[in-house]
C-alpha cells in the first residue's frame, strides 16, 4: 500500500512539473517574450504593451556589473537618438530588483555618462521564462510589434554600424 502511493505520488509529481515546465516553454518555442509587468528606471510602469507602438523593438538586455555591456553604452546612446523610423531602442537592466537602489543609481550614472537616454526597464520576474535562455550579456533580441521575437540575438557587445545592418536586415525580412 505504502509504495502503491508514492508511486502515485511521484508519478504526479513527474506530470506536474513537466506540464508547467511545457507551459513555461511553450512560449519559448513559439519565440514569444513573455508577458510581464515592470518598472522604467524612471518609475513609471511598463508591460510589454511597449512592443506594440512599433514595427520593431530592439532589446538589449545589459547589466551595470557588465564591461562590455557599460563599453558599448555610447554606441547604443547614439543609436537610440536615430533609429529608424517605426523602430525603438529598449534597455532591460536585469542586475535591478525592486528596491535596489544601489544598481539603480550605477545604472543611471552609466547611462548619463554614455548619452544613453533610451527608455530602460527593471527586471521582472515575468520575464524570467526568456531570460534563463539568455546565456551571456550583453544580449540584443529584436522583438515585434506582437511581441514576437524576431532573427537570432547578437550576444556580446556590438557597434552603433553592427546594430543598424542588424535593424535593416530585419527590417527588410518583414
Amino acid at each position: 500500500m505504502f509504495f502503491r502511493l508514492v508511486s502515485k505520488f511521484l508519478i504526479l509529481a513527474v506530470t506536474v512539473t513537466a506540464v508547467m515546465a511545457f507551459a513555461q516553454t511553450d512560449a519559448l518555442a513559439a519565440n514569444v517574450f513573455p508577458a510581464f509587468k515592470s518598472i522604467t528606471l524612471d518609475g513609471k510602469s511598463v508591460t510589454e504593451a511597449i512592443f506594440a507602438g512599433k514595427k520593431l523593438t530592439m532589446l538589449n538586455i545589459w547589466a551595470t556589473w557588465c564591461p562590455p555591456c557599460v563599453a558599448e553604452m555610447p554606441d547604443l546612446g547614439s543609436m537610440g537618438r536615430a533609429m529608424p523610423d517605426g523602430t525603438q531602442l529598449v534597455g532591460l537592466v536585469f542586475d535591478i530588483s525592486a528596491g535596489d537602489r544601489s544598481a539603480k543609481s550605477k545604472a543611471e550614472e552609466i547611462l548619463s555618462g554614455a548619452k544613453a537616454n533610451f527608455v530602460q526597464i527593471e527586471y521582472s520576474d515575468d520575464m524570467y521564462p526568456y531570460l534563463e535562455t539568455v546565456d551571456a550579456i550583453p544580449t540584443t533580441i529584436f522583438v515585434d510589434a506582437k511581441g514576437n521575437i524576431i532573427g537570432e540575438p547578437l550576444v556580446g557587445s556590438r557597434s552603433e554600424k553592427d546594430y543598424r545592418a542588424a535593424i535593416e536586415k530585419i527590417l527588410k525580412s518583414l
